[in-house]
């Protein structure tokens, strides 16, 4: 028992003096970035400095496929200017807040000579981090729902004034300014686009890209293939995309209302985690 209870010393002051080290070696190394991050989005952002550390040094970069992948994620919710930048602010976040934990539980479980919180350090600083990506996940999944949520509305409109003889690019002009909500802002910046010269087809190609939805990549694909071929069934593909989508946003609907009790285990299941370590970590402190 005295041998265990020394390995667990010798790993928490290991471990401790690691995180003060990186720390204090790196703060002014990413002060410029730190400082940039909203503390409202992201706790404690003047303790990055040692989860990015932490990557430098596991070489965790935006050079790998994996990572390029993630980045254009990422662009879908912050933009493709600073999705480079997110990327590092999000795996600066999950690396500093589990690796802290981790810290933390097994200094607990040292001094309190509890192997129960040695254990759960590792368990809960996975969690903690998979818990960080799946915030970005849930604002893609949230912004994703949300263009396919308006995409019916909006080709209804758009079917409605081509075939009351509007053309196309007047047509998106006029139901883009008549929303404010993702699927409308996307389409105004297509407008934006027209106007500072870019050919109407490229500037779909762009709204496909930025919105990377499947359904709307279809939707751009076939629109454009219209067009192409000089917009003799743009009328009847708009329509029968508008009847299709509808279909989709039932299904949509119905697909979140399961996911929602699902999730609901999640945060449940974390909660008795903490309370769990709350009441046995004082138990094993008074021994």
């Amino acid at each position: 028992m005295e041998i265990s209870r020394l390995i667990v010393l010798i790993l928490a002051t290991v471990l401790v003096l690691a995180w003060i080290m990186l720390a204090t070696k790196y703060e002014s190394t990413y002060a410029a970035m730190v400082q940039s991050i909203d503390p409202k989005e992201y706790k404690y952002p003047e303790l990055f400095c040692v989860g990015l550390a932490l990557m430098k040094i596991l070489k965790i970069d935006s050079k790998s496929k994996s990572a390029r992948k993630r980045i254009k994620e990422i662009a879908e919710v912050q933009g493709k200017r600073y999705a480079e930048y997110y990327f590092y602010v999000i795996n600066g976040a999950k690396w500093t807040y589990g690796f802290t934990i981790l810290v933390l539980l097994i200094l607990l479980g040292a001094l309190g000579n509890s192997l129960m919180a040695v254990f759960m350090g590792p368990v809960l600083a996975g969690l903690l981090m998979w818990y960080v990506e799946e915030l970005m996940n849930d604002k893609l999944e949230e912004r994703r729902d949300e263009l396919l949520a308006d995409m019916p509305q909006m080709l209804s409109k758009l079917t409605l004034l081509v075939n009351s003889g509007m053309v196309l690019r007047e047509a998106w002009k006029k139901v883009a300014y008549g929303g404010e909500r993702v699927l409308y802002k996307e389409m105004q910046v297509t407008v934006q686009e027209m106007k500072n010269g870019i050919s109407e087809l490229d500037a779909y190609r762009n709204f496909a890209d930025r919105c990377s939805v499947k359904q709307i990549r279809r939707f751009a694909s076939t629109m454009i293939q219209n067009m192409q071929k000089g917009n003799a069934e743009i009328s009847y593909f708009l329509k029968e995309m508008s009847d299709e989508m509808w279909e989709e946003k039932k299904h949509l609907v119905k697909r979140k209302g399961e996911a929602a009790n699902s999730k609901l285990l999640i945060p449940t299941a974390m909660i008795f985690i903490g309370i769990l370590i709350m009441i046995m970590v004082p138990a094993f402190l008074s021994l």
